[in-house]
C-alpha cells in the first residue's frame, strides 16, 4: 500500500509514514483518550488562564479569572468532543469509500475474481474506529503543544506559532489519511486526504466559534 504523494514530493518530517506507523501500533481508544488526548487537551485551557492572569496579552488580559475559567472549560470540553466527532467521520468516510471502490471493482470485473490481474487478493477493507480515533487524536498534537508559547507575553509570537501548528496538524491529517482509510490509489488517496483536511478545518472553525460565543457571553452583562 502506498501513500498518495508525488514521487518528487518531499517527506516533510516523515509525516507521510505516520499512517503506516499507526497501523503497526494499535492503541485502544480508551487508552488514547485517557493517556494522550486528556492530558494534552488540558494544556491549552491552563495556558489561556495563565496568560490572562500573568501577562498583558491582547484580549486575554481583559478577562477576569472567572471568565477565563469559563472559557477554558468550554474549550476543553469542545476539544474532547471534537476528537470523537472527527474519528467518527474518518471511520464513516473510510468505510464508505471502501464500499464504493469495492462495488465499482465488482461492476467492472463481473464475474468478480478473488485474485486481481496483479496477483493480489481483492478484499473489502474496513476502517476500525480505533485507528480513526488514533489519527483524530494525533493530528491536533501541534495545536495542543503550541499553546505553551503563551509563556511568552507576545501576541505576535503566539499567533505566528499558532498558524504554523495549524498547518502541521492539517498536514498530519492529510498525509496519514490514505493509509488509515486503506486507499491504495494515489488519486483516491489524495482526494480523501483533502476531504479530511477540509473536515479538520471545519472542526477547528466550529471550536473557535463555540469559544467566541462563550467569550461573548462571559463578557456580557448576562454572565455578570
Amino acid at each position: 500500500m502506498q501513500l498518495a504523494h508525488s514521487p518528487h514530493q518531499p517527506h516533510l518530517f516523515s509525516f507521510t509514514h505516520m499512517g503506516h506507523w499507526m497501523h503497526g501500533h494499535h492503541f485502544p481508544t480508551v487508552t488514547m483518550f485517557l493517556f494522550y488526548v486528556l492530558p494534552l487537551s488540558v494544556i491549552a485551557p491552563l495556558m489561556f488562564y495563565y496568560a490572562g492572569t500573568h501577562h498583558n496579552i491582547v484580549i486575554l488580559s481583559d478577562l477576569d479569572p472567572n471568565q477565563l475559567s469559563m472559557i477554558g472549560m468550554v474549550f476543553f470540553t469542545a476539544e474532547l468532543i471534537m476528537t470523537f466527532v472527527l474519528a467518527g467521520f474518518i471511520e464513516w468516510l473510510g468505510n464508505a469509500t471502501s464500499k464504493i471502490v469495492h462495488t465499482q471493482y465488482e461492476m467492472l470485473n463481473y464475474p468478480t475474481p478473488k485474485i486481481t490481474s496483479a496477483g493480489v487478493e481483492h478484499t473489502h477493507h474496513k476502517v476500525d474506529f480505533r485507528d480513526a480515533y488514533t489519527l483524530a487524536a494525533i493530528a491536533p498534537t501541534p495545536l495542543w503543544l503550541v499553546s505553551l508559547a503563551l509563556f511568552v507575553p507576545s501576541f505576535t509570537f503566539v499567533a505566528t506559532l499558532g498558524v504554523i501548528a495549524l498547518a502541521l496538524s492539517l498536514y498530519i491529517l492529510y498525509s496519514a489519511a490514505p493509509s488509515i482509510l486503506k486507499i491504495e490509489g494515489q488519486g483516491e488517496g489524495a482526494l480523501m486526504g483533502w476531504v479530511l483536511l477540509s473536515a479538520g478545518m471545519v472542526g477547528w472553525a466550529l471550536m473557535m466559534y463555540l469559544t467566541l460565543i462563550t467569550w461573548a457571553y462571559t463578557t456580557s452583562g448576562a454572565y455578570m
